[in-house]
Protein backbone atom coordinates (compact mmCIF):
# COMPACT_ATOMS: atom_id res chain seq x y z
CA UNK A 1 0.00 0.00 0.00
CA UNK A 2 1.61 3.70 -0.93
CA UNK A 3 1.59 6.41 0.77
CA UNK A 4 -1.17 7.60 -1.03
CA UNK A 5 -3.38 4.69 -0.47
CA UNK A 6 -2.67 5.33 3.38
CA UNK A 7 -3.70 9.09 3.37
CA UNK A 8 -6.94 8.63 1.64
CA UNK A 9 -8.07 5.72 3.46
CA UNK A 10 -6.87 8.03 7.02
CA UNK A 11 -8.45 10.99 5.22
CA UNK A 12 -12.23 8.60 4.84
CA UNK A 13 -11.76 7.19 8.24
CA UNK A 14 -11.00 11.36 9.80
CA UNK A 15 -14.63 11.96 7.87
CA UNK A 16 -16.54 8.82 8.74
CA UNK A 17 -15.85 9.66 12.62
CA UNK A 18 -16.77 12.77 12.05
CA UNK A 19 -19.89 12.42 10.65
CA UNK A 20 -20.73 10.09 13.88
CA UNK A 21 -19.67 12.17 15.81
CA UNK A 22 -22.22 14.99 14.89
CA UNK A 23 -25.13 12.18 14.48
CA UNK A 24 -24.09 11.13 17.94
CA UNK A 25 -24.49 14.78 19.41
CA UNK A 26 -27.83 15.09 17.17
CA UNK A 27 -29.23 11.53 18.72
CA UNK A 28 -28.15 12.52 22.17
CA UNK A 29 -30.13 16.37 21.66
CA UNK A 30 -33.28 14.67 20.55
CA UNK A 31 -33.69 12.07 22.46
CA UNK A 32 -34.70 13.12 25.70
CA UNK A 33 -33.92 9.64 27.80
CA UNK A 34 -30.31 9.82 27.21
CA UNK A 35 -30.44 13.62 27.32
CA UNK A 36 -31.72 13.20 30.85
CA UNK A 37 -29.09 10.44 31.91
CA UNK A 38 -26.73 12.68 30.63
CA UNK A 39 -27.44 15.22 33.23
CA UNK A 40 -27.80 12.92 35.88
CA UNK A 41 -24.09 12.02 35.27
CA UNK A 42 -22.80 15.14 34.69
CA UNK A 43 -24.09 15.63 38.05
CA UNK A 44 -23.34 12.68 39.94
CA UNK A 45 -20.11 12.01 38.84
CA UNK A 46 -18.07 15.43 40.26
CA UNK A 47 -20.80 14.97 43.66
CA UNK A 48 -19.59 11.46 44.00
CA UNK A 49 -15.57 12.41 43.73
CA UNK A 50 -16.36 15.20 45.87
CA UNK A 51 -18.19 13.06 48.73
CA UNK A 52 -15.81 9.96 48.17
CA UNK A 53 -12.73 12.24 48.49
CA UNK A 54 -13.31 14.48 51.18
CA UNK A 55 -16.69 13.15 53.45
CA UNK A 56 -15.75 10.84 55.93
CA UNK A 57 -17.69 8.21 58.04
CA UNK A 58 -18.06 10.00 61.34
CA UNK A 59 -21.28 12.03 62.09
CA UNK A 60 -20.82 15.60 62.54
CA UNK A 61 -22.14 18.34 64.68
CA UNK A 62 -26.43 18.54 64.74
CA UNK A 63 -26.09 14.95 63.33
CA UNK A 64 -25.27 13.86 67.17
CA UNK A 65 -27.69 14.87 68.48
CA UNK A 66 -31.05 15.17 65.57
CA UNK A 67 -30.29 12.15 64.37
CA UNK A 68 -28.28 10.08 66.57
CA UNK A 69 -29.59 10.56 70.29
CA UNK A 70 -33.05 11.97 69.32
CA UNK A 71 -33.99 9.50 66.40
CA UNK A 72 -31.88 6.38 65.88
CA UNK A 73 -31.05 5.60 69.16
CA UNK A 74 -34.75 5.77 70.19
CA UNK A 75 -35.78 3.93 67.16
CA UNK A 76 -33.16 1.19 68.41
CA UNK A 77 -34.89 0.65 71.89
CA UNK A 78 -38.42 0.67 70.63
CA UNK A 79 -39.33 4.56 71.85
CA UNK A 80 -39.81 6.36 68.66
CA UNK A 81 -43.25 7.49 68.26
CA UNK A 82 -44.29 8.85 64.78
CA UNK A 83 -44.98 12.29 65.70
CA UNK A 84 -41.61 13.23 66.85
CA UNK A 85 -40.54 12.33 62.72
CA UNK A 86 -41.73 16.04 62.44
CA UNK A 87 -40.63 17.57 65.59
CA UNK A 88 -38.59 20.74 65.55
CA UNK A 89 -34.76 20.94 64.63
CA UNK A 90 -33.79 24.65 65.43
CA UNK A 91 -36.18 26.51 63.33
CA UNK A 92 -36.90 23.36 61.16
CA UNK A 93 -39.72 20.63 60.78
CA UNK A 94 -37.34 17.36 58.81
CA UNK A 95 -39.64 15.01 58.27
CA UNK A 96 -38.18 13.36 54.73
CA UNK A 97 -34.72 13.96 56.57
CA UNK A 98 -35.34 11.95 59.35
CA UNK A 99 -37.40 9.05 56.94
CA UNK A 100 -34.22 8.79 55.13
CA UNK A 101 -32.15 8.15 58.05
CA UNK A 102 -34.40 5.61 59.10
CA UNK A 103 -34.89 3.66 56.03
CA UNK A 104 -30.63 3.77 55.33
CA UNK A 105 -30.25 2.73 58.44
CA UNK A 106 -32.35 -0.21 58.38
CA UNK A 107 -31.01 -0.80 54.72
CA UNK A 108 -27.26 -0.63 55.70
CA UNK A 109 -27.68 -1.40 59.63
CA UNK A 110 -25.14 1.49 60.66
CA UNK A 111 -25.29 5.02 61.12
CA UNK A 112 -22.63 6.22 58.65
CA UNK A 113 -22.77 9.77 57.22
CA UNK A 114 -20.62 8.65 53.69
CA UNK A 115 -23.59 6.72 53.02
CA UNK A 116 -26.25 9.48 53.67
CA UNK A 117 -23.86 11.61 51.70
CA UNK A 118 -23.75 9.36 48.73
CA UNK A 119 -27.43 9.04 48.74
CA UNK A 120 -27.49 12.79 48.71
CA UNK A 121 -25.79 12.60 45.27
CA UNK A 122 -28.72 10.95 43.16
CA UNK A 123 -31.46 13.42 45.18
CA UNK A 124 -29.74 16.41 44.05
CA UNK A 125 -29.08 15.17 40.77
CA UNK A 126 -32.43 14.36 40.12
CA UNK A 127 -33.54 17.49 40.37
CA UNK A 128 -31.77 19.45 37.22
CA UNK A 129 -32.76 15.44 35.68
CA UNK A 130 -36.63 16.01 35.81
CA UNK A 131 -36.27 19.75 34.66
CA UNK A 132 -34.47 18.94 31.60
CA UNK A 133 -36.41 15.93 30.71
CA UNK A 134 -39.47 17.77 31.42
CA UNK A 135 -38.46 21.14 29.24
CA UNK A 136 -37.15 18.65 26.52
CA UNK A 137 -39.99 16.17 26.56
CA UNK A 138 -42.75 18.97 25.09
CA UNK A 139 -40.31 20.36 22.76
CA UNK A 140 -39.21 23.22 24.15
CA UNK A 141 -35.33 22.97 24.32
CA UNK A 142 -34.30 23.77 21.07
CA UNK A 143 -31.76 26.63 19.31
CA UNK A 144 -30.06 28.87 21.98
CA UNK A 145 -32.54 27.70 24.75
CA UNK A 146 -29.62 24.94 25.14
CA UNK A 147 -27.28 27.60 26.54
CA UNK A 148 -29.20 27.44 29.80
CA UNK A 149 -28.38 23.42 30.21
CA UNK A 150 -24.10 24.29 31.52
CA UNK A 151 -25.41 26.65 33.70
CA UNK A 152 -28.31 24.48 35.32
CA UNK A 153 -25.21 21.48 35.10
CA UNK A 154 -22.65 23.85 37.15
CA UNK A 155 -24.94 24.96 39.57
CA UNK A 156 -25.42 21.40 40.74
CA UNK A 157 -22.19 19.84 39.72
CA UNK A 158 -19.66 22.53 41.27
CA UNK A 159 -18.86 22.42 44.94
CA UNK A 160 -20.83 25.72 45.98
CA UNK A 161 -22.83 24.01 48.36
CA UNK A 162 -20.06 21.89 49.42
CA UNK A 163 -21.48 21.73 53.42
CA UNK A 164 -24.57 20.13 52.13
CA UNK A 165 -22.37 17.65 49.86
CA UNK A 166 -20.41 16.20 52.86
CA UNK A 167 -22.57 16.22 55.37
CA UNK A 168 -25.51 13.49 55.22
CA UNK A 169 -27.72 14.78 57.25
CA UNK A 170 -28.08 18.19 55.12
CA UNK A 171 -30.97 16.44 52.36
CA UNK A 172 -33.23 18.64 53.69
CA UNK A 173 -32.08 21.23 51.25
CA UNK A 174 -32.53 18.71 48.36
CA UNK A 175 -35.87 17.75 49.08
CA UNK A 176 -37.29 21.15 49.79
CA UNK A 177 -35.80 22.01 46.00
CA UNK A 178 -37.01 18.71 44.65
CA UNK A 179 -40.39 19.27 46.35
CA UNK A 180 -40.72 22.72 45.12
CA UNK A 181 -39.44 21.93 41.27
CA UNK A 182 -42.14 18.94 41.06
CA UNK A 183 -44.56 21.06 42.06
CA UNK A 184 -43.90 23.72 39.99
CA UNK A 185 -43.86 21.18 36.86
CA UNK A 186 -47.09 19.95 37.89
CA UNK A 187 -48.91 23.42 38.30
CA UNK A 188 -46.91 24.81 34.53
CA UNK A 189 -47.56 22.09 32.69
CA UNK A 190 -50.47 19.76 34.13
CA UNK A 191 -53.70 22.31 33.70
CA UNK A 192 -56.12 20.01 33.49
CA UNK A 193 -56.36 16.82 36.14
CA UNK A 194 -58.11 15.89 38.51
CA UNK A 195 -54.69 14.65 40.21
CA UNK A 196 -53.11 18.33 39.79
CA UNK A 197 -54.62 19.83 43.12
CA UNK A 198 -54.24 16.77 45.14
CA UNK A 199 -50.18 16.42 43.76
CA UNK A 200 -49.54 20.47 44.93
CA UNK A 201 -50.98 20.51 47.61
CA UNK A 202 -49.13 17.48 48.97
CA UNK A 203 -45.93 18.22 47.95
CA UNK A 204 -46.87 22.29 49.49
CA UNK A 205 -47.39 20.41 52.69
CA UNK A 206 -43.77 18.35 52.61
CA UNK A 207 -42.21 21.63 52.13
CA UNK A 208 -43.23 22.76 55.43
CA UNK A 209 -42.49 19.72 57.13
CA UNK A 210 -39.13 19.72 55.49
CA UNK A 211 -37.45 23.38 56.14
CA UNK A 212 -38.85 26.53 57.46
CA UNK A 213 -38.71 28.09 54.13
CA UNK A 214 -40.38 25.33 53.11
CA UNK A 215 -43.90 27.33 53.59
CA UNK A 216 -42.43 29.91 50.17
CA UNK A 217 -43.59 26.78 48.33
CA UNK A 218 -46.99 27.21 48.30
CA UNK A 219 -46.80 31.14 48.00
CA UNK A 220 -44.36 30.12 44.60
CA UNK A 221 -47.56 27.89 43.57
CA UNK A 222 -49.65 30.46 44.11
CA UNK A 223 -48.11 32.96 42.31
CA UNK A 224 -47.46 30.86 39.05
CA UNK A 225 -51.26 30.47 39.66
CA UNK A 226 -51.82 33.98 38.84
CA UNK A 227 -49.65 34.43 36.34
CA UNK A 228 -51.28 31.40 34.36
CA UNK A 229 -54.92 32.84 35.58
CA UNK A 230 -53.59 36.21 33.70
CA UNK A 231 -52.58 34.57 30.69
CA UNK A 232 -55.37 32.56 30.02
CA UNK A 233 -58.07 34.63 31.55
CA UNK A 234 -59.75 31.73 33.49
CA UNK A 235 -60.90 31.70 37.02
CA UNK A 236 -62.65 28.38 37.55
CA UNK A 237 -63.49 28.23 41.11
CA UNK A 238 -61.97 25.18 42.02
CA UNK A 239 -58.54 27.04 41.15
CA UNK A 240 -59.78 29.95 43.49
CA UNK A 241 -60.33 27.18 45.94
CA UNK A 242 -57.10 25.30 45.48
CA UNK A 243 -55.34 29.13 46.22
CA UNK A 244 -57.14 29.76 48.79
CA UNK A 245 -55.75 26.14 50.03
CA UNK A 246 -52.08 27.19 49.15
CA UNK A 247 -52.52 30.25 51.23
CA UNK A 248 -54.22 28.46 54.08
CA UNK A 249 -50.59 25.72 53.99
CA UNK A 250 -48.39 28.62 53.99
CA UNK A 251 -49.94 30.24 57.23
CA UNK A 252 -49.70 26.62 58.86
CA UNK A 253 -46.48 26.67 58.26
CA UNK A 254 -46.02 30.03 59.30
CA UNK A 255 -47.58 28.98 62.34
CA UNK A 256 -45.57 25.91 63.44
CA UNK A 257 -42.33 28.02 62.90
CA UNK A 258 -40.25 27.17 66.41
CA UNK A 259 -39.67 29.63 68.37
CA UNK A 260 -35.52 29.36 68.35
CA UNK A 261 -33.87 31.13 71.35
CA UNK A 262 -30.71 33.16 69.95
CA UNK A 263 -31.73 33.61 66.81
CA UNK A 264 -33.03 37.22 67.26
CA UNK A 265 -29.17 38.51 67.14
CA UNK A 266 -29.23 37.47 63.28
CA UNK A 267 -32.09 39.25 61.98
CA UNK A 268 -31.05 42.24 59.96
CA UNK A 269 -32.19 45.66 62.95
CA UNK A 270 -33.41 48.03 59.98
CA UNK A 271 -34.45 48.40 56.20
CA UNK A 272 -31.05 49.64 55.34
CA UNK A 273 -29.66 46.67 56.69
CA UNK A 274 -31.94 44.19 55.09
CA UNK A 275 -31.54 46.20 51.77
CA UNK A 276 -28.19 45.52 52.19
CA UNK A 277 -28.00 41.71 52.94
CA UNK A 278 -30.67 41.73 49.88
CA UNK A 279 -27.89 42.51 47.58
CA UNK A 280 -25.12 40.62 48.85
CA UNK A 281 -27.77 37.60 49.06
CA UNK A 282 -28.22 38.18 45.15
CA UNK A 283 -24.64 38.81 44.27
CA UNK A 284 -24.07 35.48 44.64
CA UNK A 285 -21.95 33.18 42.79
CA UNK A 286 -20.28 36.66 42.02
CA UNK A 287 -17.40 37.62 45.68
CA UNK A 288 -18.21 40.31 47.10
CA UNK A 289 -19.98 42.47 45.02
CA UNK A 290 -23.13 43.75 45.36
CA UNK A 291 -23.82 44.90 42.16
CA UNK A 292 -23.46 41.93 41.05
CA UNK A 293 -26.77 41.51 42.11
CA UNK A 294 -28.02 42.73 38.28
CA UNK A 295 -27.47 39.21 37.54
CA UNK A 296 -31.27 38.87 38.78
CA UNK A 297 -32.81 41.50 36.05
CA UNK A 298 -33.40 39.33 33.12
CA UNK A 299 -36.09 37.21 35.11
CA UNK A 300 -37.55 40.38 36.24
CA UNK A 301 -37.81 41.87 33.09
CA UNK A 302 -38.65 39.04 30.87
CA UNK A 303 -41.36 37.91 33.49
CA UNK A 304 -42.92 41.15 33.17
CA UNK A 305 -42.60 41.46 28.73
CA UNK A 306 -44.20 37.67 28.23
CA UNK A 307 -46.95 38.27 30.75
CA UNK A 308 -47.99 41.80 29.85
CA UNK A 309 -47.29 40.91 25.56
CA UNK A 310 -49.12 37.20 26.40
CA UNK A 311 -46.34 35.61 25.34
CA UNK A 312 -45.77 33.37 28.41
CA UNK A 313 -44.98 30.02 27.40
CA UNK A 314 -45.45 26.84 29.89
CA UNK A 315 -41.40 26.27 30.20
CA UNK A 316 -41.24 30.22 31.25
CA UNK A 317 -44.46 29.63 33.61
CA UNK A 318 -41.78 27.31 34.77
CA UNK A 319 -38.69 28.63 35.59
CA UNK A 320 -40.99 32.33 36.55
CA UNK A 321 -41.72 29.65 39.75
CA UNK A 322 -38.07 28.86 40.13
CA UNK A 323 -37.12 32.50 39.59
CA UNK A 324 -40.20 33.89 42.32
CA UNK A 325 -39.02 31.35 44.68
CA UNK A 326 -35.15 31.46 44.93
CA UNK A 327 -35.95 35.77 45.16
CA UNK A 328 -38.42 34.82 47.93
CA UNK A 329 -35.34 32.57 50.18
CA UNK A 330 -33.06 35.28 49.36
CA UNK A 331 -35.53 37.70 50.97
CA UNK A 332 -35.96 35.49 53.72
CA UNK A 333 -32.18 34.81 54.60
CA UNK A 334 -31.73 38.38 54.48
CA UNK A 335 -34.28 39.50 56.72
CA UNK A 336 -33.67 36.39 59.19
CA UNK A 337 -29.51 36.42 59.01
CA UNK A 338 -28.94 39.82 57.73
CA UNK A 339 -27.26 41.62 60.85
CA UNK A 340 -23.82 42.34 59.80
CA UNK A 341 -24.17 39.66 56.85
CA UNK A 342 -20.39 39.37 55.70
CA UNK A 343 -20.62 35.70 54.11
CA UNK A 344 -23.11 33.36 52.57
CA UNK A 345 -23.12 29.83 54.29
CA UNK A 346 -22.49 27.16 51.22
CA UNK A 347 -25.20 25.77 52.06
CA UNK A 348 -27.74 28.43 51.30
CA UNK A 349 -26.51 28.99 48.13
CA UNK A 350 -28.77 25.44 47.37
CA UNK A 351 -31.97 27.57 47.59
CA UNK A 352 -30.10 30.30 44.90
CA UNK A 353 -29.57 27.84 42.30
CA UNK A 354 -33.14 27.50 40.54
CA UNK A 355 -33.25 31.03 40.31
CA UNK A 356 -29.37 31.36 38.81
CA UNK A 357 -30.45 28.86 36.57
CA UNK A 358 -34.46 30.79 35.82
CA UNK A 359 -31.89 33.97 34.75
CA UNK A 360 -30.00 32.11 32.43
CA UNK A 361 -33.45 30.33 30.40
CA UNK A 362 -35.14 34.51 31.06
CA UNK A 363 -31.58 35.74 29.14
CA UNK A 364 -31.99 33.35 26.25
CA UNK A 365 -36.06 34.26 25.72
CA UNK A 366 -35.18 37.71 25.55
CA UNK A 367 -32.62 37.25 22.50
CA UNK A 368 -35.68 35.20 20.89
CA UNK A 369 -38.27 37.98 21.13
CA UNK A 370 -35.83 40.57 20.72
CA UNK A 371 -35.79 39.47 16.91
CA UNK A 372 -32.65 41.34 14.80
CA UNK A 373 -32.85 44.51 16.98
CA UNK A 374 -29.72 46.08 17.93
CA UNK A 375 -30.43 45.36 21.99
CA UNK A 376 -30.82 41.45 21.04
CA UNK A 377 -28.02 40.64 22.90
CA UNK A 378 -28.11 42.71 26.34
CA UNK A 379 -28.08 39.81 28.33
CA UNK A 380 -26.04 37.88 26.57
CA UNK A 381 -23.03 39.31 29.37
CA UNK A 382 -25.15 37.01 32.31
CA UNK A 383 -23.37 34.45 30.61
CA UNK A 384 -19.91 35.66 30.68
CA UNK A 385 -19.90 37.45 33.81
CA UNK A 386 -21.50 34.02 35.48
CA UNK A 387 -18.95 31.77 34.04
CA UNK A 388 -15.28 33.85 34.46
CA UNK A 389 -16.75 34.26 38.20
CA UNK A 390 -16.35 30.36 38.25
CA UNK A 391 -12.92 30.06 38.48
CA UNK A 392 -12.49 32.42 41.51
CA UNK A 393 -15.62 30.64 42.89
CA UNK A 394 -14.02 27.39 42.52
CA UNK A 395 -11.11 27.80 43.64
CA UNK A 396 -12.25 29.28 47.23
CA UNK A 397 -14.53 26.57 47.52
CA UNK A 398 -11.89 24.03 46.70
CA UNK A 399 -9.94 25.62 49.41
CA UNK A 400 -13.18 25.40 52.01
CA UNK A 401 -13.64 21.78 50.85
CA UNK A 402 -10.26 20.78 52.02
CA UNK A 403 -9.88 22.74 54.96
CA UNK A 404 -13.55 21.01 56.30
CA UNK A 405 -11.37 17.62 55.34
CA UNK A 406 -8.60 18.62 57.06
CA UNK A 407 -10.92 19.15 60.28
CA UNK A 408 -12.69 15.89 59.63
CA UNK A 409 -9.63 13.72 59.75
CA UNK A 410 -8.57 15.66 63.38
CA UNK A 411 -11.97 14.19 64.25
CA UNK A 412 -11.94 11.24 63.67
CA UNK A 413 -8.43 10.34 65.18
CA UNK A 414 -9.53 12.05 68.34
CA UNK A 415 -13.10 10.28 68.10
CA UNK A 416 -11.28 6.96 67.88
CA UNK A 417 -8.01 7.37 70.22
CA UNK A 418 -11.17 8.09 72.92
CA UNK A 419 -13.00 5.22 71.56
CA UNK A 420 -9.50 3.05 72.46
CA UNK A 421 -8.01 4.71 75.47
CA UNK A 422 -11.35 5.97 77.27
CA UNK A 423 -8.87 8.96 77.52
CA UNK A 424 -11.18 12.43 77.73
CA UNK A 425 -8.11 14.57 77.05
CA UNK A 426 -8.67 13.44 73.54
CA UNK A 427 -11.76 15.24 73.24
CA UNK A 428 -10.99 18.65 75.11
CA UNK A 429 -9.94 20.38 71.80
CA UNK A 430 -10.80 23.01 70.02
CA UNK A 431 -14.17 23.59 68.55
CA UNK A 432 -13.63 22.06 64.96
CA UNK A 433 -11.30 19.31 66.33
CA UNK A 434 -14.14 17.40 67.57
CA UNK A 435 -17.49 16.62 65.70
CA UNK A 436 -19.80 17.86 68.19
CA UNK A 437 -18.96 21.79 70.01
CA UNK A 438 -19.81 20.26 73.65
CA UNK A 439 -17.23 17.94 74.57
CA UNK A 440 -19.05 16.33 77.87
CA UNK A 441 -22.28 15.96 75.98
CA UNK A 442 -20.29 14.31 73.31
CA UNK A 443 -18.40 11.51 75.55
CA UNK A 444 -21.84 10.89 76.66
CA UNK A 445 -23.10 10.46 73.37
CA UNK A 446 -19.63 7.57 72.79
CA UNK A 447 -20.30 5.78 75.37
CA UNK A 448 -23.40 5.14 75.15
CA UNK A 449 -24.23 1.38 74.24
CA UNK A 450 -26.94 1.78 71.81
CA UNK A 451 -25.62 4.12 69.79
CA UNK A 452 -22.02 2.60 69.92
CA UNK A 453 -24.41 -0.45 68.56
CA UNK A 454 -24.78 1.79 65.44
CA UNK A 455 -21.37 3.35 64.76
CA UNK A 456 -19.90 3.15 61.47
CA UNK A 457 -16.85 0.62 60.83
CA UNK A 458 -13.75 2.60 61.60
CA UNK A 459 -15.74 3.57 65.39
CA UNK A 460 -16.53 -0.06 65.98
CA UNK A 461 -13.14 -0.83 65.47
CA UNK A 462 -11.77 1.62 67.47
CA UNK A 463 -14.45 0.24 70.39
CA UNK A 464 -13.09 -3.18 69.74
CA UNK A 465 -9.31 -2.22 69.98
CA UNK A 466 -10.62 -0.42 73.37
CA UNK A 467 -12.98 -3.34 74.67
CA UNK A 468 -9.12 -6.00 73.93
CA UNK A 469 -7.55 -3.26 76.19
CA UNK A 470 -9.12 -3.13 79.38
CA UNK A 471 -9.71 -7.05 79.03
CA UNK A 472 -5.55 -7.60 79.27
Amino acid sequence: MTRIDIWCVFNKTLVVCHHTYICFIIYIMLNRVLITLVVILCVAIPRWYYVSTFAISLPFWDQWDAEGDYLLRPYMEGKLRLRELWQPHNEHRIFPTRLLSLLIFEITGEWNNLTEAFVNVFLAASIPAILVYTIHKHRDLAGFRWLFVPVLLAQFALPFSFENYLIGFQSQFYFLVLFTVSALIIAAYVPDNKFRIPGIITLCVLSVITMASGLLTPITIACVFCLDWYMNRNYPSRNVLSFGLLILIALFGFLILPATAGNEIYKSRDASEFLSAAAYMLSWPVVENKWASLLWLPGAVMILFLLLSKKMTRPDLLLAGCYIWSLCQAVAIAYGRGQNLTIISSRYTELLTIGIVSNAWFSVRFIEESGNRWYRWSFLPFFFIYFTTQKGRLKSDMLDVRKTHRYSIFQMENVTAYLETKDSAYLQKKEREIPFPDPVRLKLLLDNPTLQSTFPSPLRESLEKGHKKSAR
